[in-house]
């Protein structure tokens, strides 16, 4: 480990998260002191632990105010899914403040924390998705999917609350989902990060196969494998995760979902603005990050 470096307190919010975990290790790996935060009183391995209330509670805000104040916080690096667009919607004033806040401008983070809304603006600038509706199964626009279908819950984490559809009958697990054809190719984690100043460089990408999910066609992966983007099987992925964050304006760190159809092409399911929870097996995330704020960037 090198030599720490006091001054430079990191906040990793959803430190007992597979991110905040993540993000833990690497940043005291690179010699800095962690102050991790979660809502609830979990095993972690912050040099520092404060609980925190839950990302959409009215005080979240004033919260992490308070502590990057009282800790003398010069990075916050947010891991919680729900408090991407709220730390998007504060990223100046802290930037402003001297701490270094590496996240999209709101309205793309806004964006991608709604899946529907992912799909449909994604769609509309020529990035590949899966065909999608929103509605009650029996809706037009829904049965026109076909089957199998997947419904999964237009707000929420990784696989949880996705429902594979193979004929009618099957019960979505959320009451409004969105609901999109069913790609039954490959899966693909992607890691990336944009420079967060103008024309905005692409300075890191990590593609990693899903071997293994959860639920067997859906849910999180269990195991992946990491490929050169410049393999065939890896670099249109990564071109596609590339055009998607330039379509959307995102900069900083994003994990995105992409499968690959029978047809060969791949669609990208989900955007989620920050690192992911494979972000260890790349280290080249935290890697490009560090230098950043070594080199005085704040996002």
């Amino acid at each position: 480990m090198s030599a720490r470096l006091d001054s430079q307190h990191v906040l990793v919010t959803g430190v007992g998260g597979p991110s905040g975990k993540a993000a833990t290790i690497a940043l005291q790996e690179r010699g800095f002191f962690v102050v991790g935060a979660d809502m609830a009183s979990v095993p972690n391995q912050a040099d520092q632990f404060v609980q925190v209330p839950a990302a959409l509670d009215a005080s979240y805000p004033d919260t992490l105010r308070r502590l990057i104040r009282e800790h003398n916080i010069t990075w916050l690096f947010p891991t919680v899914a729900e408090e991407l667009g709220i730390v998007a919607e504060l990223a100046a004033e802290f930037r402003a403040q001297g701490v270094a806040v590496f996240m999209s401008a709101p309205a793309g983070v806004h964006i991608c924390q709604d899946k529907w809304e992912t799909a449909r603006a994604l769609q509309a600038r020529g990035i590949a998705v899966p065909r999608s509706a929103v509605g009650r199964a029996d809706d037009p626009a829904v049965r026109a999917l076909g089957f199998p279908v997947v419904s999964r819950p237009r707000v929420g984490r990784g696989g949880r609350g996705v429902v594979v559809h193979d004929a009618a009958g099957v019960a979505a697990s959320v009451a409004e989902p969105i609901w999109q054809e069913f790609i039954s190719g490959i899966e693909y984690d992607v890691l990336l990060v944009l420079h967060p100043d103008k024309p905005h460089a692409l300075i890191m990408c990590q593609v990693f196969e899903k071997t293994e999910l959860k639920e067997g066609r859906v849910g999180n992966a269990v195991g992946v494998k990491a490929l050169n983007v410049t393999d065939p099987k890896a670099a249109d992925v990564a071109a596609l995760a590339e055009n998607a964050a330039r379509a959307l304006a995102l900069v900083g760190p994003l994990d995105m979902d992409i499968r690959r159809g029978v047809d060969g092409v791949p669609r990208l399911l989900e955007i989620n603005a920050r690192i992911g929870a494979h972000a260890l097996k790349a280290p080249a995330v935290f890697d490009v990050l560090v230098e950043l704020v070594r080199q005085g960037h704040r996002g």
